[in-house]
């Protein structure tokens, strides 16, 4: 192998490495919020969490949370890579939910 073949190995093994552990690292929580959990009839119905800014979709609430007007505290993370035909809102994974 030439140097310049060696050189460009070593860096291509580098820069796989340090994706690699970049790929696991995750943030704790992207938001904490108050908001109200509401029954939306829009597109076959779903439920949503909203707050007196914004409404949010999560993916993931638990059927205990699932009661039209409970007001919740969330901890949850923006799903960036994901899309909804709903669109009244970012999408959320909750974290951590708790009644207020």
């Amino acid at each position: 192998m030439g140097r310049i073949t060696k050189l460009l190995f070593v860096l291509l093994i580098a820069v796989t490495i340090t994706q690699c552990n970049n790929i696991n690292s995750t943030p704790d929580t992207d938001l904490h919020f108050e908001g109200e959990v509401t029954y939306m009839e829009l597109e076959g119905g779903f439920w949503a969490v909203q707050t007196d800014e914004e409404t949010y979709e999560p993916t993931n609430l638990p059927s205990e949370f699932q009661k039209d007007g409970l007001e919740v505290t969330v901890s949850a993370n923006i799903e960036e890579n994901m899309g909804s035909i709903r669109m009244v809102g970012p999408i959320i994974r909750i974290v951590d939910i708790a009644k207020r």
